[in-house]
């Protein structure tokens, strides 16, 4: 494409969009709606893989250790628990420390506790954290099979429910989104047929004298090309004021959601591919008919 042609197609394109002000307007506004409710499902899915990497790192399975073994054996089997795949950190949780922190928790009544110090009925174990949620029932096979572990205290269950859920949203979210992209090509397309069908004399002089389909095509789909722009744009600057405002003012338990500059980049491009993309598709589709002279 030449640069006079890109010229002349933007010039056509514009006076297209100038001309059917309402209907121009009518579908940025309706493909904006789009790309937000699409921004807004983006964002969640990003932020329920952020939030659940922060659950698991709070989420940590205690390995109680035989109370037969002695110091050496109990390192031992430490560096044997640091082998097993999926396990991120290994921090040793004595048997002292359980006592001290019990006898904090009991406050005014921990002399319950008084006289056991010396014959202490805690047992040594260890503190592991995991890589993956999805690994948490893989890493406690692994544990229990090893000699001198007493048993465990894991959150199988919880991480299950997680990771259903956390699939789920996936799945659900992946479908929304192509159903969302089918109707803001069918809008932008809708949008562009009002344009086609006020210059289709003209188009068929323009076949009738040799025009190639391609040289008619191309200002209708420069023009969904701008609509997809601003739309956008547009969408960006709706989402990220809504993030941050809930960003601002969201709270639940220790829990934080992803800060905007981690995503930003992530939702302007789907925002620019989707727009973009659809908006060509759209207008592309929507003058086929009328080339077949």
């Amino acid at each position: 494409m030449t640069r006079d042609a890109f010229k002349y197609y933007f010039r056509q394109a514009s006076k297209s969009l100038k001309k059917n002000k309402v209907t121009t307007l009518a579908s940025i506004s309706t493909t904006v709606a789009t790309l937000f409710i699409l921004g807004a499902f983006m964002a969640f899915i990003f932020n329920v893989s952020y939030m659940t990497e922060q659950f698991s790192r709070g989420c940590q399975i205690q390995v109680f250790i035989d109370e037969t073994l002695d110091a050496e054996q109990y390192d031992k089997i430490g560096d044997k628990i640091k082998l097993i795949e999926g396990v991120a950190s290994v921090e040793k949780y004595t048997k002292e420390q359980i006592f001290d922190e019990n006898v904090e928790k009991l406050g005014d009544k921990a002399e319950i506790l008084e006289g056991l110090r010396e014959d202490n009925p805690f047992r040594d174990s260890y503190k592991i954290e995991i890589n993956d949620l999805e690994l948490t029932e893989t890493v406690v096979k692994a544990l229990e099979k090893i000699d001198g572990v007493a048993n465990t205290t894991d959150f199988r269950e919880a991480a299950g429910y997680i990771n259903m859920f956390r699939k789920t949203v996936r799945n659900v979210s992946i479908w929304v989104v192509i159903l969302f992209c089918i109707i803001t090509a069918f809008i932008v397309a809708n949008a562009v047929k009002v344009s086609v069908y006020g210059r289709r004399k003209e188009i068929n002089i323009m076949k009738y004298v040799g025009a190639t389909d391609w040289f008619i095509r191309w200002p209708f789909v420069v023009e969904g090309v701008i609509m997809g722009i601003y739309s956008a744009l547009i969408s960006f600057a709706v989402i990220w004021i809504a993030y941050f405002f809930i960003y601002r003012n969201f709270s639940f338990q220790d829990l934080q959601m992803l800060p905007f500059k981690n995503i930003w980049w992530m939702l302007l491009a789907a925002f620019g591919a989707v727009g973009i993309g659809i908006g060509a598709a759209g207008s592309a589709i929507s003058i086929r008919k009328h080339l077949k002279v």
